[in-house]
């Protein structure tokens, strides 16, 4: 039981969450299944993968071979300042190039929302360790209710499967004490917080603009 917990928590890792976003938007049945062609859903793939998972894991790798990080997992809070702000400035970079990109802004959107659920837990984390991974699984909920509710995206079965891999996930990191109960439900709602809010921004400021 111990090796499916850690294998759920590594495959759902908060790194992986814009690269399944983008993949659950590509195929969603909506305008974004057709606007992208393949080549540029290559090329996407690409930039996310590379600032929102390659760099922040290698840089996270690099520390823990130096022994700055006891684990990759980074369970002591005070380990986890540097990493969030590195991969914080990663997940820019590629938000700078998906802007610069030919295709729907909603995936730049999608991983500038998670730049801001990093920001968040790296603010949290100076006084209390919360679970990023919840975090990341509560911030794919918020995003794709918002996009649902305000750019009229087909979501209801992403909602679904969300959910699902959320409870399992939550119970995982439970499973392996990780985190406390406190923890995770903080961290799925204020993901789920800050990505919906984000979204309801975006969208009050589109209507009004």
């Amino acid at each position: 039981m111990n090796k499916v917990t850690q294998f759920i928590s590594v495959f759902f890792h908060p790194l992986f969450m814009p690269l399944y976003a983008t993949w659950l938007l590509l195929h969603s049945g909506s305008y974004l299944s057709y606007a992208v062609t393949p080549r540029l859903q290559q090329f996407l793939y690409i930039v996310i993968f590379v600032s929102t998972y390659l760099l922040p894991a290698s840089i996270a790798w690099i520390m823990w071979q130096r022994g700055w990080i006891r684990n990759l997992e980074m369970e002591e809070r005070s380990e986890r300042t540097l990493p969030y702000f590195l991969t914080l400035c990663c997940y820019l970079a590629g938000v700078y190039l998906l802007f610069s990109l030919p295709v729907p802004r909603l995936f730049a959107l999608t991983v500038l929302g998670a730049g801001l659920a990093i920001l968040f837990a790296f603010l949290i984390n100076l006084r209390w360790k919360i679970s990023v991974h919840m975090i990341g699984i509560g911030g794919m909920m918020g995003l794709f209710y918002g996009y649902g509710r305000y750019f009229h995206l087909q979501s209801l079965w992403s909602l679904v499967l969300i959910a699902l891999l959320a409870g399992i996930l939550g119970s995982a990191r439970l499973y392996r004490k990780a985190h406390s109960p406190a923890q995770v439900y903080a961290g799925f709602l204020c993901g789920f917080a800050i990505e919906f809010g984000f979204i309801y921004g975006i969208a009050n400021f589109m209507l009004k603009g």
